[in-house]
């Protein structure tokens, strides 16, 4: 039994826990007065505007990431400098995809849970962004990525763009090519990846001849029993197919020493790094190669390749993915001009993008989200990369540099 303290306790306790819940009624319902702020009230609050990004900042695939970071980096601090988005600074959160799904997944997942970004710029490798496309379509995150190529990024989802072309067109202009210089047979040696199957792929699908192919892991290095069969097949082209530079040097030591002469076909990692081409200048003369059509005579992308020796003594390999990355910084900075939040805002912002002109040329993108950018067809003379137009005739540039070559050697 209570005795009367404990009744009167418990009755000015009731008492004052009904008048408590009386004057939360009359204030509104309780939930009301512990709402938490909405990402816009967020975004309102503070300084920076955080964006995730993927790069292989390690590994092989770091031949890309680290001087294409420092490109973004450059992009990001003219951005800034100029008054950002709304006054705010853009600041990239960055993470490293190492060139491949599993980790660009986990790089993905901790962006978008932990960090809570709107935006991903990455990833860079096929592989990467493949992986965070279905994480990001799921949260409603947009993905822009300067360097992914597979043509299965096409489909990869609503919030997925690309300022890169696809390998799509790649693999078109070089197995029409082939067709034209009159090879009945190609073999090919490509990394298993995704950016190089869909290479692969493509090509197989304009390439009227025979293809013997060998595959490698990407984390392989000998590559003399793939090279000896194909070797064997007697083919009229070797097209070899890495996913990285490291690959590239590697697969042309090994054919130097096999002292195998045939004529050469190469993907766009060949084309793109002046170092293989200078390094191996015999072995690669005459390469069929084949790279995204930029202008780089533009006066803003001399400027960028200026400030980039200026930073880190050293050349701006790869003016294809450096333009493209410089671009989509800018892109992204227009795009959180629209909206810090709504992706729903940004994704028809990316899609409405029409004859914007940046370093890589005129963009427009297609109901995919893919640009309207093109390859060329180029061509290795003295280990410079020169236009190429059709059947071994190149155009008056590569002349004139395979004439100067020519009087290099007799000098």
């Amino acid at each position: 039994m209570l005795n009367k303290f404990t009744r009167t306790a418990g009755i000015s306790i009731l008492g004052a826990s009904l008048m408590f819940l009386l004057a939360a009624c009359a204030d509104g319902p309780i939930d009301q007065q512990t709402d938490t702020p909405t990402d816009q009230e967020v975004a309102e609050e503070s300084n920076t505007i955080k964006v995730g990004a993927i790069f292989p900042l390690t590994g092989d695939g770091a031949a890309y990431g680290d001087p294409l970071q420092k490109v973004a980096q450059i992009a990001l601090e003219e951005v800034n400098a100029a008054g950002g988005v709304n006054g705010k600074e853009i600041e990239f959160i960055w993470e490293d995809g190492k060139c491949n799904g599993a980790d660009a997944a986990n790089a993905a997942r901790k962006l978008i849970e932990v960090d809570q970004v709107k935006v991903i710029f990455g990833g860079f490798c096929s592989g990467e962004t493949l992986a965070v496309a279905p994480l990001a379509e799921a949260a409603k995150v947009i993905v822009l990525s300067p360097g992914s190529s597979s043509p299965d990024i096409t489909t990869a989802g609503d919030y997925i763009f690309r300022n890169y072309p696809s390998d799509a067109k790649q693999g078109k202009v070089i197995g029409e090519e082939a067709n034209n210089k009159g090879y009945a047979k190609v073999a090919m040696l490509t990394e298993q990846n995704d950016y190089t199957i869909g290479i692969q792929n493509v090509f197989s699908e304009h390439f009227t001849g025979e293809i013997v192919s060998e595959t490698y892991l990407p984390d392989d290095s000998d590559f003399r029993t793939a090279l000896v069969k194909l070797q064997a097949e007697e083919p009229d082209a070797l097209f070899i197919n890495p996913q990285t530079p490291t690959k590239a040097d590697l697969i042309f030591k090994q054919i130097e020493e096999m002292d195998w002469d045939v004529d050469m076909i190469g993907n766009d990692v060949v084309a793109g790094y002046q170092d293989l081409t200078t390094k191996y200048a015999d072995l690669v003369e005459g390469m069929l190669v084949a790279e995204f059509a930029f202008d780089r005579s533009n006066p803003d992308f001399i400027a960028l390749e200026e400030e980039y020796k200026s930073r880190t003594g050293t050349d701006l390999p790869y003016g294809t993915y450096a333009s493209t990355t410089y671009d989509a910084v800018s892109i992204v900075k227009d795009m959180l001009a629209v909206s810090e939040t709504d992706t729903d805002a940004m994704k028809n912002f990316l899609y409405g993008i029409s004859g914007r002109t940046g370093l890589s040329g005129s963009l427009t993108m297609d109901s995919n989200g893919d640009p309207n950018f093109e390859h060329r067809l180029e061509t290795i003379v003295g280990g410079e990369v020169v236009p190429y137009e059709s059947e071994g005739s190149m155009t008056e540039e590569g002349d004139a540099m395979e004439n100067e070559s020519m009087e290099e050697a007799e000098a």
